[in-house]
């Protein structure tokens, strides 16, 4: 593992990964780390949250707020695959949007709990715009505006409660965030703390006071960095241990059991990247978000 000095955080721009599969799996306990919208294409999606089941399917948008932890099944349909898109959204081009349409979403108060949403006309159409502005790697201020139109949408269709409720965990989020930036580095609480200006104590102190720990945020983001690049590359599974900060690929595979109830071996079978040995051309994403992997 690699030192931390001198690390950046993520570019806060909007991101898009797509998530395909060929066989029905169930990812438990995944944590939401930026807030991310799913279109599927491909079958259905069903969510176990806050004590509900809630499925989304092609006429869907399912709605995943930053700060949540759900379960996660991703169900091939008819023609025998999963497919969807997940674009991720910047917590402050969020809070930027809160602040300017905060009388729209006042206005249009919904349910700040239901997840998977019918798409309406308008949505749909901001949404493949956004979409096609992200694929074609568009400048960032299209994808924000194209991100906004989304969230207008949503929000003056009454939808968007769940993307702006109040996470209540903020040193959480600002230590999620650091931590994405570098998962594979030897973190520490200390170098942690120095980094978002803290003590190292008033850091321990501040994560109890939000019923967290160090060492729990630090596994979940390890964990959820593999999970993205399990989906969404072909790259070996002990190169993915390692570049998601574990040096024994046999530990990562039983702490990533432990998390998500299934093994990386059996995700990877699921999906439809097949890992190759030596292949250069494997795609390698950088500085991985895993939001983006549902």
């Amino acid at each position: 593992m690699n030192s931390a000095v001198g690390i950046s955080h993520l570019e806060s721009r909007i991101a898009a990964c797509v998530i395909e599969a060929r066989q029905r799996h169930v990812l438990q306990r995944v944590t939401v780390f930026s807030t991310t919208l799913c279109r599927i294409r491909q079958g259905e999606k069903v969510l176990h949250w806050d004590g509900r089941e809630m499925r989304g399917g092609t006429q869907h948008l399912v709605l995943l707020p930053a700060g949540c932890e759900l379960s996660v099944t991703n169900i091939p349909g008819s023609q025998g695959h999963y497919v969807a898109d997940a674009i991720s959204f910047p917590a402050p081009m969020l809070r930027d949007f809160q602040a300017r349409y905060r009388q729209q979403l006042a206005a249009h108060r919904g349910s700040a709990n239901e997840l998977c949403v019918a798409l309406d006309a308008h949505t749909n159409q901001a949404w493949n715009q956004l979409l096609l502005a992200v694929r074609n790697e568009a400048p960032d201020a299209l994808r924000t505006l194209y991100g906004e139109a989304v969230l207008l949408s949503l929000a003056l269709a009454g939808l968007a409660g769940p993307l702006f409720a109040d996470r209540h965990d903020p040193l959480c989020e600002r230590l999620q965030q650091l931590l994405i930036s570098a998962p594979s580095s030897d973190w520490t609480v200390e170098m942690a703390a120095r980094k978002l200006n803290l003590g190292a104590s008033t850091l321990r102190r501040q994560l109890s006071s939000e019923r967290r720990s160090f060492r729990q945020i630090l596994e979940e983001v390890r964990l959820g960095t593999a999970l993205l690049l399990l989906q969404t590359s072909s790259r070996q599974i002990s190169e993915i241990a390692a570049s998601s900060g574990y040096a024994s690929a046999s530990r990562f595979a039983v702490r990533f059991r432990s998390r998500f109830g299934l093994s990386p071996r059996d995700l990877r079978a699921a999906v439809l990247k097949e890992a190759q040995a030596n292949d250069s051309s494997a795609p390698v994403v950088a500085s991985p978000d895993p939001v983006a992997a549902y």
